[in-house]
């Protein structure tokens, strides 16, 4: 993913005081994507346990993150950058794909405000937040597993770093 929606998805952060997405997948597993006070993170849970998380930290122009697998068991030193790219990956999905780029989508007014994208006949389908900008839903019939609905989204001092 491009370092331009790493960006985009730290200044969103910034603009809100912390912000994080809540997306739900399949068989009770949940993406906890987020940041707040400089530390952004990437976690899955399954069965609401946290499964894996990556936490990065980013100061003086440089990356440092740390990959924990599973609750209170010691993190271990990460690729740097890890983590901001999985964030930029999941929570602007697609976005840059012909089929949505440059559409403005139907607005559909519920829970949470968003903009609806569709490919062919309904092989794919995507929303995004008409709040925030971020992948809120997405789903291709040609690959059930890779789609996801939403679950949460949480601002300012509603945001909490996760403790792993």
């Amino acid at each position: 993913m491009s370092g331009e929606n790493e960006k985009r998805f730290i200044d969103l952060v910034e603009a809100n005081g912390g912000f994080e997405l809540v997306l739900g997948f399949r068989d009770w597993e949940d993406h906890y994507i987020g940041g707040k006070n400089g530390k952004y993170w990437y976690l899955i849970t399954k069965d609401e346990k946290p499964v894996k998380c990556w936490i990065g930290e980013y100061a003086g122009g440089v990356w440092k993150d740390t990959l924990y697998k599973g609750r209170g068991k010691p993190g271990s030193a990460a690729n740097p950058g890890t983590a901001i790219k999985l964030i930029a990956e999941k929570a602007y999905l697609c976005q840059d794909e012909k089929w949505v780029a440059g559409k403005t989508g139907s607005v559909l007014e519920d829970r949470h405000p968003h903009r609806h994208f569709v490919y062919g006949f309904g092989d794919k389908a995507l929303d995004v937040s008409a709040v925030y900008g971020v992948t809120i839903g997405y789903s291709d019939i040609n690959d059930v597993s890779a789609g996801f609905r939403f679950r949460d989204i949480l601002v300012g001092g509603d945001v909490e770093i996760p403790s792993v």
